[in-house]
């Protein structure tokens, strides 16, 4: 089973009454010592996100969902809901979050800024610097960062951390790039085993 949600988050109000439901009380004190306003909705929204997404999955799930971080801050629902596994990622305007039964990472990015020569060099291996190479200049922005949320959502998915090495066999560890509604966003997920295809869900 693996299900994607997405969610504009700016303009969102989740101080009404309608999102109480989709927060918990630990996630608005800590958005509250967020002083930047786009962190503070994107972070606000994620944890609404997941819990849009468990009512229409999952309706069995006590809401707000309960759950803990791993060492390196990969979240992961506390039992008897533990077989249902999380990961989301926020960029820009947009939360995006996947459900699966399985381990599962999810990343998405935004792909307007062009990428300084250094990074494309330190991010990407001599194969896909030779495909990034060969694009043409329109389309190299969205080619880099379609790369760059391959990359996150394995190391999202392996829950090790974002300093941790790629895994030699990516074969236990399938990716694939979605389709993103807004053109400027680069997005992938990763599913320990076997990839599904599944579509995003756009919450409101």
């Amino acid at each position: 089973m693996l299900q994607l949600f997405a969610m504009q988050v700016s303009g969102a109000d989740f101080a009404e009454e309608r999102w109480k439901p989709y927060l918990s009380q630990k996630r608005i004190e800590e958005a509250g010592r967020r002083r930047d306003g786009r962190d503070r909705q994107l972070f606000l929204g994620a944890e609404v996100l997941l819990n849009l997404a468990l009512e229409r999955c999952a309706p069995e799930v006590k809401r707000p969902a309960a759950y803990r971080r791993n060492a390196h801050g990969k979240p992961y629902l506390l039992p008897p809901d533990d077989g249902i596994f999380v990961n989301w990622s926020h960029s820009g305007d947009y939360v995006l979050l996947a459900l699966a039964d399985r381990e599962v990472g999810v990343d998405i990015q935004l792909a307007t800024v062009p990428p300084r020569d250094a990074l494309v060099r330190r991010v990407l291996n001599a194969r896909e610097q030779q495909v990034y190479d060969a694009v043409p200049e329109p389309r190299k922005k969205k080619v880099f960062y379609e790369f760059w949320a391959l990359k996150e959502s394995i190391l999202k998915a392996q829950g090790t951390g974002f300093g941790a090495p790629l895994p030699e066999d990516r074969s236990l560890w399938p990716t694939r790039v979605l389709e993103f509604r807004d053109g400027d966003y680069a997005a992938a997920v990763c599913c320990r085993g076997g990839m599904e295809d599944a579509e995003i869900q756009y919450l409101a």
